[in-house]
Formats: structure tokens, sequence, C-alpha cells
């Protein structure tokens, strides 16, 4: 009852104060369309901020895109109370920072060749190849100043439906950049989603090319797999269940997550915990995983400590 309540709330305050209508962000906005006429749209707030906005999950990033060029938005941000970080200039993103804010800016772009880890792309002005390029249809929802969504990829329908939809053709998307795999492992997680079978197959006869990714985008993906509250679950959804264990086969204690989820509930769970109990036998698993991952030495001694 008290969770019904507290979701209604939830859910008033994000109409009544949608996260768009802070004036820091209209300043952004204001600043990048300045000199633009007023039915040209210069940016949009896209993926994840989106996605929270409209399941009323609580906003802890934003990204924007945007027709500038990351030299153009360096400019318009000169002696103003944001400052700007070159975080990926050669993939076109800028980080805007302000006391309250860190916005993520990356310029519209279409992917001219990918090595299934980087890609080499083409800025263009153009948001329905932007979309294309993208990985989930719930990460192609774009969201304007004033609250208007553009969707090009029917996103707005899975997020509804908890369908976790490549954009296009699963092999290609994949083939772009094999995390996508883990990507995709972990949206299923988070909206406790069933999976198809044809993506299931596409999959499973891609999950080879994961050794191409680096072992910190995998550590970092893992990660935020852990931190999801229906993680606790995952023995729940059989297919979730291999495909986690195929892409990480040290985690060998996957029946202890049933046990853990009948004394506690996931709110007395952290990251480390779940890797302790998941890691440490009389084999020394842990061991294996901190020389595989190398992990930081805090989380090393955090583990020896357990």
């Amino acid at each position: 009852m008290l969770n019904l309540s507290y979701n209604f709330i939830k859910k008033i305050r994000r109409n009544l104060f949608p996260f768009y209508k802070n004036k820091e962000l209209k300043f952004v906005f204001k600043t990048l369309n300045k000199g633009f006429a007023d039915n040209f749209i210069a940016a949009r707030f896209v993926g994840g901020c989106v996605r929270k906005y409209l399941t009323n999950d609580t906003i802890d990033d934003i990204d924007i895109a945007t027709t500038l060029k990351t030299n153009e938005i360096k400019e318009r941000f000169k002696n103003t109370n944001f400052r700007v970080i070159n975080t990926g200039i050669k993939h076109g993103t800028v980080t805007l920072v302000s006391d309250k804010f860190k916005l993520e800016l990356t310029t519209l772009r279409k992917d001219v060749a990918t090595d299934g880890r980087h890609a080499e792309v083409e800025y263009i002005n153009d948001w329905q190849l932007d979309s294309e390029r993208r990985d989930f249809t719930i990460n192609a929802i774009y969201l304007d100043i004033n609250g208007k969504i553009f969707d090009p990829q029917m996103g707005t329908v899975d997020l509804k439906n908890n369908n976790i939809k490549f954009i296009g053709d699963p092999q290609k998307r994949i083939e772009e950049d094999y995390l996508r795999i883990i990507r995709f492992m972990r949206f299923k997680i988070m909206y406790n989603g069933n999976v198809e079978r044809t993506t299931s197959d596409v999959i499973k006869l891609n999950l080879n090319g994961i050794k191409k990714i680096s072992k910190e985008r995998i550590l970092d993906e893992l990660f935020k797999i852990l931190d999801l509250k229906n993680f606790v679950n995952l023995n729940e959804n059989k297919y979730l269940k291999e495909l986690f264990s195929l892409i990480f086969p040290e985690f060998e204690n996957l029946e202890r997550l049933d046990r853990l989820n009948k004394i506690c509930n996931h709110t007395e769970v952290n990251r480390d915990i779940l890797l302790a109990i998941l890691l440490i036998d009389e084999k020394d698993n842990h061991e294996y995983f901190a020389h595989k991952y190398n992990i930081s030495n805090n989380l090393k001694e955090k583990l020896n400590f357990f």
C-alpha cells in the first residue's frame, strides 16, 4: 500500500515538475538553439534520462544529442557557469559541468565503419539517422526542452511492454559493438523482460566477439548489472542465467542467490557483498576474477577480507 502511494506521488511530481523544466537545463538548450530558426531543433535529451523520466525512475545522468559540433559547443559555453570537459572529442562528445549538473553532449552521427569495438563516425544533422545507429529502441527516444517526444524507433511502445529490442538487424547491431550483448542482458534484467528466440540465437552465435572488448568496459557493465535490484532474481529466468554464466563463467555460485533472497531484500545487499557471495569458495575463485579483470586494490582487499 505504501509503495503504491509512493509511486503515485512520484508520478504526480513528475507531471507537475518534470526534470526538463529546470532553469539550468533551459539555459543549456537556449544556448544550443541560439541563432537558429524557432522551428529548428538543435538539441534533445536522449537515452537513459528519457527512459527513466517515462518510467518514473530517478534520473541520475543526462545525455543530450545535438546538431552542433564539439568546437561550436565549447565556443557557446565560454564565460558561462558551465565548465566544458573534453571527454570524447574524437567521438563527438563533450561534458558540461556545473555545481548541480554533469551533462554529456554528443553530436548527431552515423557509423561509417565498425570493428566490433570502436566505430568510425560521420557527423550529421539528421535525427532519424542518428536513431538508427543506436543499440535498442528504448534508448532511441528523444525529448525536447518543452517535453515533446520524438520516437522514430517506437521505443516508447517497447518500454511500456518491457521489451528490449535491437534497432534493425540484431546481427548487425551486435557486430558493430559486441558489448551490446552484455548491455542487452543488463536491460533484460532491469526490466524483467522475456527474450525472443531469434534474438537469443543471434546472441549465442556472437558470444565469442566479447573477447574483442576491453576488460574495463566489460567490468563496468558487470558492475551496472550487479547494482540492479532485479539481479537477485536472475535464477528465475533460465535464459538470462545461462547467458550470464556463459559470459562470466567464474560466477559458479549463482544458486546462492536463491538463499540470499530468502534471508534479506535487495536494499540490504550491495555490489561488494554480491561479489563475495557469488565468487568466494574453496577454489579461490575470487582471486581468478580479480586477476582476469584487474580490479581495484580496494575491491581486492574487500574480497580478501570476506
